[in-house]
């Protein structure tokens, strides 16, 4: 064997070695809120599966110090000796002594089960543990207040919107008010703060624009539910203003709606199964643009999760991306609507209502 050849093996083998002792040999170095903890590699970890709460946030403290081993969910997969400093991963963080902090905040009784979890595959224990330990006196979700100033998202004064419409009906055909009042990308409030992120990749409507704004929402976002046994949509407007918090249908109204203040076309659709309830997330119009190329700038844009190919759906002549808040980035998993799924396309200034099962 050649020196240079001998050369590449050594580094190759240190590099292998360096990955494993990286991704073994993490640590929680700080708990930023009840759901997210910092690592001593500087990746901040959204633990799947969980409601916030200020509890949480208390309770999380104790294993600050702890040796853990990082579990993604196969719903939302990424590279764990890739995790970039100050990116958020959702996964499952295993303790080096035995057990879960997922489980253990469950166990505690600090948090309960969020709504419609990914949580396909990789800790089934985990679901099984979660059902069964759900609290009805679960305290209040812990809210946090975004200073968007910090990040350079001036935004005009906020005017609360009057609403007819705040709940989603059986019939999809009354579902069209509600969206059109929800979608409130017009509004100056809600249009700067979508042209804001847009402007990060500043020129023409394009791609890393749409992958600007869904990193800044989720990464931003706070899950809290609706009410017990209330359904309500926030506009986009109102989950700006409350500093990104809702569930599920309200990430997708905002998403949708900073989707069409830059000029894009937006799809929300609704759908459930029998495992995981019901479920709402928005989808992207990207036909216009080369999907390789589309394919490459997503990678690019978030490197740490095993991209190889996007979630898609076709319709005519549209190409729907996916933007769903459980995919963690464009173009991932879809969620399962198995039993049902109903789709509510955005195009030439009209809502319209298919259903596709």
């Amino acid at each position: 064997m050649s020196e240079k050849k001998i050369f590449i093996f050594i580094v190759c083998a240190i590099l292998v070695v360096f990955m494993i002792v990286s991704s073994r040999g993490l640590k929680v170095k700080s708990v930023v809120d009840g759901e997210t903890v910092e690592l001593n590699n500087g990746a901040l970890v959204r633990l799947l599966g969980i409601t916030p709460t200020a509890e949480s946030k208390e309770q999380l403290k104790k294993f600050v110090g702890e040796k853990v081993e990082v579990i993604p969910d196969a719903s939302q997969p990424f590279k764990v000796t890739s995790m970039e400093n100050g990116t958020r991963y959702p996964a499952y963080l295993l303790l080096k002594k035995g057990g879960n902090i997922n489980s253990k905040l469950l166990l505690e009784g600090v948090c309960c089960l969020n709504e419609a979890p990914p949580l396909r595959d990789s800790l089934d224990n985990f679901r099984l543990l979660a059902l069964k330990h759900k609290r009805e006196d679960l305290p209040e979700p812990e809210r946090k207040v975004i200073d968007y100033e910090e990040d350079s998202i001036v935004l005009p004064p906020y005017k609360k919107q009057e609403r007819k419409e705040s709940a989603w009906w059986g019939d999809g055909n009354q579902n069209l008010a509600m969206l059109e009042e929800a979608c409130d990308y017009n509004l100056p409030y809600t249009k700067t703060f979508a042209n804001k992120l847009a402007a990060k990749a500043p020129g023409p409507y394009n791609i890393d624009q749409v992958c600007e704004i869904f990193d800044y929402c989720y990464n931003n976002w706070s899950y809290v539910n609706d009410p017990k046994d209330k359904e309500y949509l926030a506009s986009a407007s109102e989950s700006i203003e409350a500093s990104l918090t809702g569930d599920c249908d309200d990430f997708s109204i905002l998403i949708a709606s900073c989707v069409l203040a830059i000029g894009g076309e937006a799809c929300i659709n609704t759908g459930s199964n029998a495992s995981t309830g019901g479920h709402a997330f928005t989808e992207v119009n990207i036909s216009q643009w080369n999907q390789a190329e589309v394919l490459s700038h997503i990678k690019k844009h978030f490197p740490a999760y095993n991209i190889s190919s996007l979630a898609t759906r076709r319709d005519g002549n549209k190409v729907w991306l996916n933007l769903d808040w459980q995919a963690a980035h464009p173009g991932g998993k879809y969620y399962d609507c198995s039993l049902a799924r109903d789709s509510y396309p955005y195009i030439n200034g009209q809502w319209t209502w298919v259903k596709l099962r």
